[in-house]
């Protein structure tokens, strides 16, 4: 198996298993933003556009690129919010021995961003491939 094809594997179950996560952690939140939907959404989306894209015939992918720059993106911006969602507890951030574990985790969303750069790094070696 070439290597892209091995590295699409690896970040789509990365995807997949990150998204599971989400799912039942945001679904245990209620959805009580409606931004919680995001995460829910998105990735799916870019991951089936990616494994396409890793396994079909290599030419530009434009729409798959767009969908995992969006989860970039979104991986970022749900740091923001979870910081938030630790503000919001009891004590805020001045308690932040106890609301780091009570709360939403940090560095749950960046997982996405950094699965989202492999799959584009991944669709770069696709592309320029001969």
């Amino acid at each position: 198996m070439p290597a892209r094809q091995a590295l699409a594997l690896l970040t789509r179950a990365g995807i997949a298993g990150t998204l599971g996560e989400v799912a039942l952690i945001h679904f245990r939140g209620a959805f009580q933003n409606p931004a919680m939907y995001a995460p829910v959404v998105i990735p799916p989306v870019a991951s089936a556009l990616f494994a396409n894209a890793a396994f079909a015939a290599p030419r530009p992918r434009w729409f798959t690129r767009v969908w995992l720059r969006m989860t970039t993106a979104l991986g970022l911006i749900g740091v923001g919010f979870h910081a938030r969602g630790i503000a919001r507890n009891q004590g805020g951030w001045r308690n932040w021995s106890q609301n780091l574990f009570n709360s939403p985790p940090l560095p749950a969303p960046p997982s996405f961003s950094a699965l989202a750069l492999a799959g584009l790094a991944v669709q770069r070696l696709r592309e320029t491939e001969r």
